[in-house]
């Protein structure tokens, strides 16, 4: 029975190789896509933390506020806003800063002292909207900056990621779709014997053997191309990053495990699904 399946498989193969060859790289292409995008993805793990990370806003206050008023007001703004974390920064911590920023200040500080510098305050949140709460505080001189670069970034890498990870999705369902209509033009051009055999009594497996071999021949096929492009395409990046100063891009293991898996299941899921629905037809119509 295998032998039969295999001979008639290969038949089907030498007479329409070049159908299969296309869903070979059909099934390779979205296969060593979605590796790449996810040796990319967890390559860029470190950047989509950044995410989550909470974004730290300078507040300069008021100048002419005593210690006991600004005591009151931080006081105030944690009981309206727990999920703050605010940081009062001393004025010598200031004064360095600035001296570090700006280092022509640095004779000003000097002759002024640090008293001449207005109290500053960071607040850390993961939601940056919610200072806008404290803008019309007359309590409050300037806000800095509510984005962080970093937070930017760790958005954009997980947007790009889930970008990807979509494409991936739509050229893995459209393989599918094309190993599929290769398994039903294969039937249909095969009808007259597949009816045949079934009327004479032949078995399921006798029937469906052929087909199944010439499905998971393009689908190993792929599995090679989709692992061989991954590794490939993971390599060219590693030395592109690495260029940038930047660790290289590795795939890990179980990434290719999963390629071979896929592009051995998918044309073979495929074919059971039309061989069975086929097999019901055929059966109604007789």
């Amino acid at each position: 029975m295998i032998r039969h399946a295999l001979a008639e498989g290969w038949l089907l193969l030498g007479s329409r190789w070049a159908v299969s060859g296309v869903l070979a790289v059909a099934l390779a292409i979205p296969i060593g896509f979605a590796g790449v995008t996810w040796s990319v993805m967890r390559w860029l793990e470190p950047v989509v933390g950044l995410a989550r990370q909470a974004t730290v806003v300078p507040v300069l206050l008021h100048p002419h506020m005593d210690p006991s008023q600004r005591d009151r007001w931080l006081e105030d703004q944690g009981e309206r806003h727990p999920e703050w974390q605010i940081e009062e920064i001393s004025q010598d911590r200031l004064a360095e800063r600035l001296r570090r920023w700006f280092p022509y200040l640095g004779d000003l500080l000097e002759e002024g002292g640090d008293a001449m510098l207005s109290p500053l305050v960071e607040i850390a949140t993961s939601d940056p909207a919610t200072i806008d709460d404290i803008v019309d505080s007359p309590a409050v001189i300037a806000i800095g900056p509510r984005s962080s670069i970093y937070s930017s970034l760790g958005r954009t890498a997980r947007a790009l990621g889930w970008v990807l990870g979509v494409f991936s999705f739509l050229l893995l369902l459209a393989a599918t779709l094309f190993a599929a209509v290769w398994v039903h033009l294969e039937l249909y051009r095969h009808a007259d014997e597949v009816t045949i055999m079934r009327l004479v009594g032949a078995a399921e497996s006798a029937i469906r053997g052929p087909v199944i071999v010439a499905s998971i021949v393009p689908g190993a096929v792929g599995a090679v191309l989709a692992v061989g492009g991954t590794v490939v395409a993971t390599a060219w990046l590693s030395r592109l990053v690495g260029v940038l100063g930047l660790p290289p891009v590795s795939v890990p293991g179980p990434v290719l495990v999963a390629e071979v898996v896929l592009a051995c299941t998918l044309p073979l899921a495929a074919a059971l699904i039309t061989l069975s629905r086929h097999a019901a037809t055929d059966f109604e119509g007789s």
